[in-house]
């Protein structure tokens, strides 16, 4: 299945029903290939609510119908799965590390830059097509096409020293706004 001939199409759906597409991929389930839709709130005031079972059922329920008469084979060869991009979230838009400046994020480069493919680092600003990384007190340059896998590291941030090169409103306490907690969590909190 060609996943970019499919995103646009279901992007578009998804927003008319109030949802973002954050990842889409494909993944076998024992015999089964599932077709699984990472979503969030589409605007930014309900984009700081966790995605609920209740959101990923409604757009489940919103797409199987649209994808009947818009790819009336995909659910022959593909289950449909909808889920919340979770605490560990998806970074695959240029919008996304806007929203999540100032957090700790893991990224996997497709090819070395200055030799290194991995990075774990505090986002910072977005400059043109790359984002702005702080690892270890060392600001790193990175191109969004040289991403190859990015996501929120959320449970690193407390034993991760805190940026310093980054300017003063990144370093204080990241805002988990738009990142779901655990029910632990809240309940501590």
């Amino acid at each position: 299945m060609d996943l970019k001939k499919v995103q646009p199409p279901l992007e578009r759906q998804l927003a008319l029903l109030g949802y973002e597409l954050v990842q889409l991929e494909t993944a076998r389930e024992g015999k089964d290939e599932v077709l699984r839709l990472y979503i969030d709130h589409l605007d930014a005031e309900t984009s700081r609510r966790k995605v609920t079972l209740d959101d990923c059922s409604a757009a489940h329920e919103g797409l199987l119908l649209w994808i009947d008469v818009e790819f009336p084979d995909l659910r022959e060869k593909l289950g449909i799965e909808v889920s919340s991009p979770g605490m560990e979230r998806p970074l695959t838009k240029a919008d996304h590390y806007r929203r999540f400046a100032g957090r700790l994020c893991r990224v996997q480069t497709a090819a070395p830059i200055n030799g290194q493919k991995r990075f774990k680092g505090w986002i910072g600003p977005l400059e043109g097509t790359s984002i702005t990384l702080e690892e270890d007190g060392v600001l790193k340059t990175v191109p969004l096409e040289a991403i190859q896998k990015a996501r929120l590291a959320p449970f690193d941030e407390e034993k991760t020293p805190r940026p310093k090169q980054l300017t003063a409103r990144f370093t204080e306490a990241p805002d988990a706004g738009g990142v779901e907690t655990s029910a632990v969590e809240e309940e501590e909190a």
